[in-house]
Formats: C-alpha cells, sequence, structure tokens
C-alpha cells in the first residue's frame, strides 16, 4: 500500500466596512459601553507525542509524518468562562512560537497514551471544537527536539506548563523501533474478529510511542482493521495483542480465498496473508 505523507496548512482573511450616521436633534448620542466576557478555565492534559498520525482515507488508512517533526497533542477541556477560539492557542518551543494544526489532508484518528479505549475503533478521540463542543484534542507539529526548558502552551487567560518527562521526551531525538514479531491468524472467519500479536522493540535512550494501523485487502467490503499504539521503554520491548474487526467476506458459494493484512508503521510496512475459513 502506498503511504502518503501530508502537510497542510491554510489561512482565510476577513475584511470588513463600517459606518456611522450623526445623531438626530431628538436623540441622544450613544453612551460608550465596554462589555467583558468571563475568563476561560481550562482544563489541559498531555495526550500524546509521536512523529505522525493515522489518516482515515474513505475505506483505508494512511500513515502521515514528515521528517524532522513530531506532533505534540494536548487534551483541552473547557470548565467555565468563554470558549476560545482554536487560534487563541499558541506553543513556544525552542524560542519559536507554533500554531494548533487545524487543516488534515484526512481525518486523523488520534488516541491519546493513556487511552483505556479497547480497539478497534476508527474515530479515535474527538478533536477540539470552539462550536460549543468544548472538550478535544490539539496537535502542534514542532520540530524533533529541541530546548524544551521554557514550553508552555497559551492562551489570553492562561498557560500550560508540560510535566518534566514531557519535556524530556520534547528535547530529545524521537527513539526508533524494531518491529521483532508481528503474527497473523493462520486462518480467519467471516463471523470472528481476528487478533494480531505485535512484539516491538524501543531502540532509544527515550521512552517513545509505537504507533500505526492494519489493514485488510480481499475483503468484500471496507478494509478497516485495526489502530496499534503502545509506548515503550528506552531499551525495551513489548508484546501485546489487538483485535481486529469482522468483515462481510462473501458466503461459501462467493467465497473470498485469502485477506492480506498489512501493518502500516513509519517504518517498513509488513505484510502477511490469512486464508478465509467458511463455516
Amino acid at each position: 500500500m502506498d503511504r502518503r505523507r501530508f502537510l497542510s496548512l491554510c489561512g482565510l482573511g476577513v475584511t470588513g466596512l463600517a459606518g456611522c450616521t450623526s445623531p438626530s436633534r431628538d436623540q441622544q448620542p450613544p453612551t460608550d459601553t465596554t462589555t467583558t466576557s468571563p475568563a476561560s478555565e481550562l482544563r489541559i492534559g498531555f495526550s500524546g507525542l509521536q512523529t505522525g498520525v493515522v489518516g482515515l482515507l474513505e475505506d483505508t488508512y494512511e500513515i502521515a509524518f514528515t521528517p524532522d517533526s513530531q506532533y505534540l497533542f494536548v487534551d483541552v477541556h473547557v470548565d467555565s468562562g468563554t470558549i476560545p477560539s482554536i487560534t487563541d492557542f499558541q506553543f513556544h518551543f525552542a524560542g519559536d512560537t507554533y500554531s494548533p494544526k487545524t487543516e488534515w489532508n484526512h481525518p486523523p484518528l488520534h488516541r491519546g497514551e493513556g487511552s483505556g479505549r479497547g480497539y478497534p475503533d476508527t474515530t479515535g478521540k474527538e478533536r477540539y471544537w470552539d462550536d460549543g463542543s468544548t472538550d478535544g484534542w490539539i496537535a502542534f507539529q514542532v520540530p524533533e527536539t529541541g530546548d524544551a526548558s521554557g514550553a508552555v502552551l497559551s492562551w489570553p487567560s492562561g498557560e500550560w506548563s508540560p510535566a518534566e518527562a514531557v519535556r524530556t521526551r520534547l528535547a530529545n531525538p524521537i527513539p526508533e523501533f524494531t518491529v521483532e514479531e508481528w503474527v497473523v491468524p493462520e486462518t480467519v472467519s467471516p463471523d470472528t474478529d481476528p487478533e494480531f500479536a505485535l512484539t516491538v522493540r524501543n531502540e532509544g535512550s527515550h521512552p517513545g510511542q509505537f504507533w500505526g494501523a492494519i489493514d485488510g485487502d480481499g475483503v468484500t467490503t471496507d478494509r478497516l482493521v485495526t489502530l496499534v499504539s503502545q509506548r515503550i521503554p528506552p531499551g525495551e520491548s513489548r508484546s501485546w495483542a489487538v483485535r481486529g474487526r469482522t468483515y462481510q467476506m462473501g458466503s461459501a458459494a462467493n467465497p473470498v480465498e485469502q485477506v492480506n493484512y498489512t501493518l502500516l508503521w513509519p517504518g517498513e510496512d509488513r505484510s502477511k496473508s490469512a486464508r478465509v475459513r467458511y463455516e
């Protein structure tokens, strides 16, 4: 499967004209008034730090990343006051200021590093919207490394500083990962969710987030299978299993002989096949 990379941001400028008229003899001149909105009370939480994202392109996943950069995800909860616009947020890192990434070629499927939600899940966590839906994530695309001692997220009524562990990850190179093992079932059934096993090693000197997705080809409907994500300590290997989705693989009268599964991740993709079993 081709891997597509994307990075796009766009802006929109709006201009307006205003006019005024002189008050008539019977009218009193207007009184100047000032309206203030209550300050926003926000709760900010670290959600993830990784080299890219899994995007959703119609009926398939795609991996999107840009060399020498990484994505910082934060969760924003508005407890009270005015809902800030997403453009009000700025992340200050390594002497530069970064605005949230708001335009994506395809919807990203982000899952927080501490998420307990089970797979599969094609929607991920909700993005932050400033139209009344107050909870969600915001992503900043920042350099791969930099001085993070003064890293801070700011908005008009406050600021938030990442924990020391997050600042350490921001300041150090993104660790490289090795997929030591990827196990695909020998046979799959239209009525049973397939289970995949992975063993991945973090080759770096700092913890990092391994992320990717599994696609299926050879089914008669959508090809989405599941997302994969695991935080791995430095110099260690982690083994875990993920369960995929059941598909309409056709009836015994019109069978699909096999499904080709592909593990998509920022390294080298891995593909294996499983025979379809009809019972």
